[in-house]
């Protein structure tokens, strides 16, 4: 391959990269926006119904999937696939981009989960708490901060391990979490939140 060519080539790298990394922006709303599925317990300890999974809801994560793996770029040429490397450029991106996400999933979180205190209506059951708010935000939280979180530490990994598990370990990461909350939300944690304060 000609060095003009490899050149292109790694430009139109960066450029996906770079694409991928304004798209994973939204990150945070699309995590808190597939927590809307769930059914949530109110303030005044009402239940919320959530929604059935709809072809929506897995084309969110799809998509949202691909942005993760585009945002690490391409693999280095002239070893073998199992074995390249991944370009610095694609982990620069690739880490910021991870913390840009973590910001952008706390951030999400905070907007959707304004309390009635903070709006002066709904007054909370229990006095001196608005039992579960906060679990209930921080347990929505948890698999977007593991998807972003992967992504920086694999960023920061690009000279050790290989481009495939750079790529694919936060993404495979992040949707076991979101599938694992989903899982696990109406058997176990429901009925702890529609509980009395812990």
């Amino acid at each position: 391959m000609t060095a003009t060519k490899e050149q292109a080539r790694r430009w139109i790298g960066v450029f996906l990269a770079v694409v991928a990394a304004v798209v994973l922006l939204g990150f945070g709303y699309i995590n808190a926006g597939l927590n809307t599925y769930l059914p949530h317990v109110t303030n005044d300890q009402s239940v919320r119904p959530g929604q059935a999974k709809d072809t929506t809801w897995f084309v969110l994560l799809a998509v949202w999937a691909v942005a993760m793996l585009g945002c690490a770029g391409f693999p280095e040429r002239g070893r073998s696939f199992w074995r390249a490397k991944g370009w610095e450029v694609g982990a620069v991106i690739q880490g910021l981009s991870g913390l840009i996400a973590a910001v952008g999933v706390g951030m999400a979180a905070a907007l959707y989960n304004i309390g009635p205190a903070d709006l002066e209506e709904n007054p909370c059951r229990y006095a001196g708490s608005c039992w579960p708010h906060d679990p209930q935000m921080y347990a929505w939280m948890v698999p977007g901060l593991v998807g972003a979180l992967a992504m920086f530490v694999m960023g920061c990994l690009v000279l050790w391990v290989p481009w495939w598990i750079r790529v694919l370990t936060p993404v495979v990461l992040w949707v076991v979490a979101v599938f694992t909350l989903h899982a696990i939300w109406v058997p176990v944690l429901m009925p702890i939140f529609t509980g009395p304060p812990r």
